[in-house]
């Protein structure tokens, strides 16, 4: 189903109330998340992660309601240089998101401006900061959205009075290319991704979750989460061979190391994931208002290990780009 169709599903009904309906996981947006109602306790939020064979970009736009939150992030994975610039907003001013996942949508702020203008087929991406780490940064990408591509779409109750909707996009190619002070880097055509996560609900006060996504070249790429979908019987792990999703009903288990540099561990309780984590850089992010934060921890790395596809055969995954992350929220 478009996003775009009038008879997209309601997440809530006039008073704010989970639908019922809504519930659950698709390969295609169905929901509009509009969120009527629960005022102060909304949470919006588009993340872009674009991940390239010489650099990463990270780009983050929130709405609370009671404020809004802009961020960028740019590694270079040849120098290890990285930089970072976030941005507050009172009351969400300039921070406006819509209530479908593949929708145009900005965040205007001075310090930081993020820009993604939805086309048929495709999304403009555009991002500037007259100052990040010293240097400005200007983002001009164009990301495609393949016809084929499904995409992990979950909706979960979070407890009797809460509740979430996601639309994990991965694996879509990109072009384009990035400027960082005087140093020009462009997307490497068929190894360069894009990834969205697009977040909507109600939460309660303290929070917490983590999540692992990376994709490669043959439309390899892999969603793995927990922490938000832990009691609603629910999952958001997937796999895309070729470009088809797999959803996984199974647990994904993601150990943290013991030591600072040893790498993860990631396995599925069905053997379809056996995979290792090496984290390259630790970018941290901690927005705070007097007492909300949001406390992040994010890795950025590369995948090897085995995959297992639809008919059991087993797929090398081998140095496949991408991020893994933890949340500690109250907010």
């Amino acid at each position: 189903m478009s996003p775009h169709t009038s008879c997209a599903i309601a997440l809530c009904d006039a008073q704010g109330q989970l639908n019922p309906q809504a519930i659950g996981w698709s390969p295609r947006p169905r929901v509009d998340c509009a969120l009527p109602g629960h005022l102060g306790r909304r949470k919006r939020w588009n993340h872009w992660c674009i991940t390239t064979p010489h650099w990463m970009l990270s780009l983050t736009q929130a709405d609370l309601d009671y404020v809004g939150y802009g961020a960028a992030y740019f590694l270079d994975l040849s120098t290890g240089q990285a930089v970072a610039h976030s941005q507050l907003r009172l009351l969400a001013k300039g921070c406006g998101l819509p209530s479908q996942p593949e929708q145009s949508h900005e965040f205007c702020h001075p310090r930081l401006q993020v820009r993604v203008i939805e086309q048929p087929g495709r999304t403009r991406l555009t991002a500037a900061a007259p100052d990040i780490g010293g240097q400005p940064l200007q983002v001009d990408l164009d990301i495609q959205r393949p016809a084929h591509l499904d995409s992990v779409n979950l909706i979960a109750p979070l407890g009797p009075r809460h509740f979430h909707a996601t639309c994990r996009q991965m694996g879509l190619p990109t072009s384009g290319s990035v400027q960082l002070g005087n140093r020009h880097y462009s997307c490497v055509a068929g190894h360069s991704f894009a990834a969205m996560d697009f977040g909507r609900g109600v939460w309660p006060l303290h929070s917490h979750w983590t999540r692992a996504a990376f994709a490669a070249p043959g439309g390899i790429a892999g969603n793995f989460g927990a922490g938000w979908t832990d009691h609603s019987g629910l999952s958001e792990n997937a796999l895309w061979f070729g470009g088809e999703l797999l959803h996984l009903d199974t647990q994904v288990l993601i150990q943290q190391p013991q030591t600072p540099l040893a790498p993860w561990r990631l396995n599925s309780l069905d053997g379809r994931v056996d995979l290792t984590f090496t984290a390259q850089q630790l970018h941290k992010a901690y927005p705070r208002l007097g007492p909300f934060y949001a406390d992040t921890k994010q890795w950025f790395g590369h995948f090897d290990g085995m995959l297992r596809g639809p008919t059991g055969a087993c797929v090398p995954v081998d140095r496949a780009l991408g991020w893994l992350g933890k949340t500690q929220a109250r907010w």
